[in-house]
């Protein structure tokens, strides 16, 4: 075997179509009993819905886009109609809170980012003395909750863990629309290009794909006699058992999966400018709760409700429903008529998973009955959500933190391969998280896999 890929998500699957297409020997191991990784598309109704990715943001410079397109998968989301919303019901002037949240989005703009501070400490401080945000200082209050909630800035246990504003420089975002939505089809449609069985499945490539195979252990510094000094074999040892050779590996699991296992994961142990990157790195929790009436009540469609919470309102919740305080959005679902998708972050979504759904359905529905006062809402026919308890994920996608400011970690000391003495990559890292510039996105993904497929075709071609 030449290349193993470990993990089939976006990123391994786009190695192992580069890597099959290079005519290499390449065998994919998931731990899922499924491909997609955080891609994680669900038949509903007649359409499907995206649990993890589910947008393609951006055109210019984006991989996925560049896949999709030509085949017409890809459609531009109708204007917003857009709601402000208080938790005592009261509607908010439109105007007046688009000025808020542009002056801090200006503020974020002109911030000096080449430091170690954090988005956060920003925000909060252009409340106290920017002249708009000031003139409204308890609107401003929740405003700066909202959007520290709508940008997912962390730090809610650790300020280490909070974004960074030199996050910002360094995630680059694609030109053009930034909500392409994939028709009703689901995010799931660019794994079927690129393992070329969309348009045709009857073309799909003939790549070896074991689900079921959770890694519990890479042993990558061994050799076997007969085999070139430049071409090492990896060895892989799957929870039930099963072992597997190659020359290299591409692992691609999350950040989140690497903090948890990666000093039972690697043998020899990852060196330390590895392990700090690892933990320096940090994996952001974000989930969505699919929210299914009976029928639509909202006056229009597209409908995007900004829900700002006042602390008197939080503080007649209950603890065991305190999660949702943290619920920041909702809005329309394309190709879902009767839905409304609910949006939280951080711990609030991890006691969120905690509950049944029939808890999650009681705490939907009293934050609809604590907002939505002025509409005449629907009786709730179902829930869907997802999605930090997969063990396999552990959350939405990777940022740079204060830490990884202060302690010199980075996507690229991530994405360096581990190195046999004579310069061979025998261990590859691919994922979102090793992107250096597309880091937190899909495209990311599917970029770092095709980046580390290109680099082991180039050394194995050579030898």
């Amino acid at each position: 075997m030449d290349v193993i890929v470990i993990g089939c998500g976006a990123s391994g699957i786009a190695a192992l179509r580069k890597l099959h297409d290079a005519g290499l020997k390449v065998l994919g191991l998931e731990a899922d009993d499924r491909i997609g990784g955080r891609i994680m598309t669900v038949e509903y109704g007649e359409c499907a819905l995206d649990l993890g990715a589910a947008w393609c943001h951006g055109e210019k410079d984006n991989i996925v886009f560049e896949l999709a397109n030509p085949f017409g998968l890809l459609g531009k989301p109708n204007p917003d109609n857009k709601w402000f919303v208080l938790s005592n019901g009261d509607l908010l002037p439109e105007d007046k809170c688009d000025a808020l949240l542009d002056a801090l989005n200006q503020e974020i703009g002109k911030a000096d980012k080449n430091n170690t501070k954090s988005i956060s400490e920003c925000v909060r401080s252009a409340a106290k003395s920017n002249a708009i945000l000031t003139k409204e200082p308890q609107l401003s209050k929740y405003f700066v909750e909202w959007f520290e909630r709508n940008c997912h800035i962390g730090g809610q246990s650790d300020p280490r863990k909070e974004k960074s504003l030199k996050g910002l420089e360094e995630c680059w975002g694609c030109e053009g629309e930034f909500m392409l939505n994939w028709k009703g089809k689901g995010y799931k449609m660019i794994l079927d290009v690129l393992l070329n069985k969309y348009p045709d499945p009857a073309k799909a490539i003939p790549v070896q794909i074991l689900l079921k195979k959770e890694v519990e252990s890479i042993k990558w510094r061994t050799s076997q006699p007969g085999l070139e000094p430049g071409n090492p074999l990896v060895h892989v040892k799957c929870k039930d058992g099963s072992l597997y050779a190659a020359k290299s590996v591409i692992v691609t699991v999350s950040i989140g999966v690497l903090k948890e296992r990666h000093s039972q994961l690697f043998n020899p142990p990852l060196p330390a400018e590895k392990t700090n990157a690892i933990n320096t790195l940090q994996l952001c929790v974000l989930d969505k709760i699919y929210i299914e009436f009976t029928k639509s009540w909202w006056p229009k469609t597209p409908a995007n409700f900004t829900l700002l919470w006042r602390d008197e309102d939080k503080a007649k919740v209950s603890d065991d429903e305190k999660w949702i305080t943290e619920i920041f959005t909702l809005f329309t679902v394309e190709h879902q008529p009767n839905l409304l998708l609910a949006w939280i972050y951080g711990k609030a979504a991890v006691e969120m998973e905690r509950a049944s759904l029939e808890q999650v359905k009681a705490g939907v529905n009293k934050l609809l009955g604590i907002f939505m006062k002025q509409f005449d809402v629907t009786p709730i026919k179902a829930i869907v959500r997802q999605w930090a308890s997969n063990p396999l994920a552990r959350g939405s996608y990777s940022y740079r933190s204060v830490a990884t400011e202060q302690d010199g970690g980075s996507a690229e000391i991530l994405s360096e391969p581990l190195y046999h003495g004579n310069g061979f990559p025998v261990v590859c890292f691919a994922g979102e998280a090793t992107s250096h510039h597309r880091h937190s996105a899909a495209h990311g993904a599917v970029e770092a896999g095709f980046r580390e497929a290109d680099r082991l075709i180039r050394v194995l071609k050579k030898n």
